[in-house]
């Protein structure tokens, strides 16, 4: 690590984002491979159950990461700024989301569009069911910032189809 922090430490800040933008894109496009291929060799069900028990694990991981080298509270404002950072979310990886609204008590936030959902769509497949597969990674997150934090999904497949719209969540304290 010493030897590419070093090589890291060089380049010039925007060289840097650049590069980021790489891992992100080479991030995602294995996970894109590694899921069809499951899907192919095993099923559609195997690959949703192995895409969510993954995600589920590194966004918790990613997570408490995240809130540990910057510092970050445990609450909602926190929240957001991990929602922001972490892998699951990333912008130039295609997707295109939003956050609604963020208060002391939760926050609101929704998908448009995402690379797998956009792959899927434009290669004629059906859409994983991110409603039954995804809240667990989300909650996971959730937990990782403040262990009293849920997340819902308010909208996704198999929902009926909202145009422009993948899927819509709340992240908030438990009752």
């Amino acid at each position: 690590w010493e030897v590419l922090k070093d090589d890291l430490m060089q380049l010039p800040k925007e060289t840097l984002c650049d590069l980021v933008s790489v891992w992100i894109n080479n991030y995602w496009a294995c996970q894109s491979y590694w899921i069809t291929y499951v899907e192919r060799d095993f099923g559609q069900e195997a690959a949703e159950r192995l895409d969510g028990e993954v995600f589920k694990k590194t966004a918790k991981i990613q997570a408490k990461e995240l809130k540990k080298l910057l510092g970050l509270g445990d609450d909602m404002k926190a929240m957001a700024f991990v929602l922001k950072h972490i892998t699951t979310q990333w912008t130039p990886a295609g997707f295109n989301w939003d956050i609604d609204e963020v208060t002391d008590q939760h926050i609101l936030f929704h998908v448009n569009e995402c690379p797998m959902g956009k792959f899927r769509k434009a290669n004629n497949m059906e859409l994983f069911s991110c409603k039954i597969i995804s809240p667990p990674l989300y909650d996971a997150m959730a937990k990782a910032v403040n262990p009293k934090m849920t997340c819902i999904c308010t909208h996704a497949h198999p929902d009926k189809p909202i145009p422009g719209l993948m899927c819509a969540w709340e992240i908030k304290y438990e009752d």
